[in-house]
């Protein structure tokens, strides 16, 4: 599998486009600030007890993280970028995955979570994506 860095990075590029779940439901445990972009408006205030929403898809097609979001480009895995709009994002490093099968959350300062990141992360995402390609593999 770990020849295989093509078709795992197929595997991930699939994952991009067609996160499943492609929406996370968290709900905040405490009340907190989430801090603007651009400041000068005000910080919204997250109350403790809320959902919070964080739409999959719509983070992986966007075009301030992924360059040609709607095209098919798993070799997008191997080369670095960030945005000089987004200052605060620390963009995707293809370097911070250089030891693991599979890019995560941390590699893309999480633009990319197709398993979720931190502490609510799924515990099963590296057996899963591994366990896609090697059924990949051995249908083609």
């Amino acid at each position: 599998i770990r020849g295989m860095k093509y078709l795992r990075m197929v595997v991930a590029e699939s994952l991009r486009m067609y996160p499943e779940p492609p929406l996370l439901i968290r709900r905040c445990r405490e009340e907190d600030k989430i801090p603007t972009a651009h400041g000068g408006a005000k910080d919204p205030t997250i109350i403790r007890g809320m959902d919070i929403f964080l739409s999959l898809y719509n983070i992986h097609r966007d075009e301030k993280y992924w360059p040609e979001p709607d095209k098919f480009d798993p070799l997008r895995f191997t080369r670095k970028y960030s945005n000089p709009d987004i200052p605060e994002w620390a963009g995707y490093d293809p370097a911070r995955w250089e030891n693991r099968l599979y890019p995560n959350e941390s590699a893309a300062d999480f633009a990319y979570l197709p398993f979720g990141g931190g502490a609510r992360k799924c515990i099963g995402d590296e057996f899963a994506t591994l366990e896609a390609t090697v059924t990949l593999a051995m249908v083609l």
